[in-house]
């Protein structure tokens, strides 16, 4: 069974599906390629619209996990209005390339306006139901059944099953994030989400079912409380997670979930999946994760995982589309599978040889191939590694044991 993970991550400009925004160019440089640019630059529709076509006919698809964030960067000059209609435009585009496919949504920080300002229930004189009602009704065109819709418009986030045995967990991270102002005033689970996973997890758990947790922020960006409570609740349900999906950061990173009594024990993965934008300093790119599907005895956990990238210099160079297969997880760093245990041997072996050409390979994926490991020096490396075993916000403790 496959995966395909799209991380929309703030990528697509779509006003009049023209490029309208392209950052921090200075006088004198050369403006954006027809196809995209990788500075501080928005993805054109047309090369968003050209790369979900190519993976639409590529890639057997069985769903699709989609963890938001659509509109541009100008968050200065953004309305209701326009994030309606860059979420309208968006998933209209998916829905028409992907037809007979279900997404399973999660909500990104650019979705609000003004940009990452989610209200608390408590605040009064704020409102985000006209965001909510909104991503109801896409969520639930793009296949979601209807009882999920409840809880999309009380906060964005839902709870179904995939597939026999499979549950997804939506959360709306934006519940979490230092950069929502709001939860200065109630930070301690706004929504009550937390223990509405919580609940969800111990139902999946008395009925055998495995999870799939998505969001759009990862829980170790999130504020600490927050993330240390997730984490208490990955380890309480290691054995029903198998497995946590996420976006934002745009790059194409992991992180290992350890046991808290035991630190050196993995118990959960989190994918955080490489965007479709090249912001910044990035090529696009999409990933497709294939996980252990065999009903009844599934475990549900990632098997493998491929990343399929635009070269995006060639692209503009030639003025034809150049997609590249990046790497398959497993082959190209010589994992026997994708398991929590699999991973640290992993990050055991780039202790061992930071410096050497295995960490120059992940550096180069942790770019989507636009960098390689010659631009990431000993100091960045290490903080790479500390990134892969850290799951808790304010955590100095996983990355003590690693060589300076």
């Amino acid at each position: 069974m496959s995966i395909f993970l799209i991380n929309l991550a703030r990528k697509l400009t779509v006003r009049n599906r023209y490029v309208v925004v392209c950052l921090s160019l200075a006088p004198g440089h050369v403006g954006a390629g027809f196809w995209g640019d990788v500075r501080n630059c928005d993805l054109p529709y047309w090369t968003a619209e050209v790369m979900l076509k190519y993976a639409s006919e590529l890639e057997k698809v069985d769903f699709v996990y989609y963890t938001g964030d659509l509109p541009p960067h100008n968050v200065w000059n953004q309305s209701q209005e326009q994030q309606l209609y860059s979420l309208k435009t968006i998933n209209q585009l998916l829905a028409e390339t992907f037809p007979n496919v279900t997404f399973y949504s999660a909500v990104g920080n650019h979705e609000a306006a003004p940009c990452n300002l989610f209200p608390t229930p408590n605040i009064q004189s704020s409102n985000i139901s006209w965001l909510y009602h909104a991503l109801a009704d896409s969520w639930i065109n793009l296949g979601l059944p209807d009882d999920t819709r409840e809880t999309i418009e009380r906060g964005a986030f839902y709870t179904t099953v995939v597939r026999p045995g499979l549950r997804v967990i939506s959360l709306n991270m934006n519940y979490c994030s230092a950069e929502n102002f709001w939860l200065f005033i109630n930070s301690t689970d706004p929504l009550e989400q937390l223990q509405w996973m919580i609940n969800w997890l111990q139902y999946a758990e008395d009925h055998g079912e495995k999870v799939h947790i998505i969001g759009h922020i990862p829980p170790k960006a999130c504020l600490a409380s927050f993330s240390w409570n997730f984490h208490k609740i990955v380890n309480r349900y290691e054995n029903t997670i198998s497995g946590q999906f996420y976006g934002h950061t745009h790059n194409d990173e992991f992180f290992i979930n350890y046991d808290e009594l035991d630190p050196k024990r993995p118990v959960s993965m989190g994918y955080i999946t490489p965007s479709l934008t090249t912001f910044s300093n990035l090529n696009p790119g999409y990933r497709v994760y294939k996980i252990d599907g065999y009903y009844p005895d599934s475990s549900y956990w990632v098997l493998d995982h491929r990343t399929v990238i635009m070269n995006l210099t060639a692209t503009n160079l030639y003025n034809r589309t150049i997609f590249v297969d990046e790497y398959d997880a497993r082959y190209a760093y010589q994992m026997d599978n994708l398991f929590p245990d699999d991973w640290h041997n992993f990050v055991q072996r780039l202790e061992i040889d930071m410096d050497g050409p295995l960490m120059s390979l992940v550096y180069q994926y942790y770019t989507k191939s636009y960098a390689n490991g010659t631009q990431c020096d000993h100091n960045c490396r290490r903080g790479l590694l500390c990134d892969f075993v850290t799951s808790r916000a304010e955590d100095p403790h996983p990355c003590d044991a690693i060589p300076n």
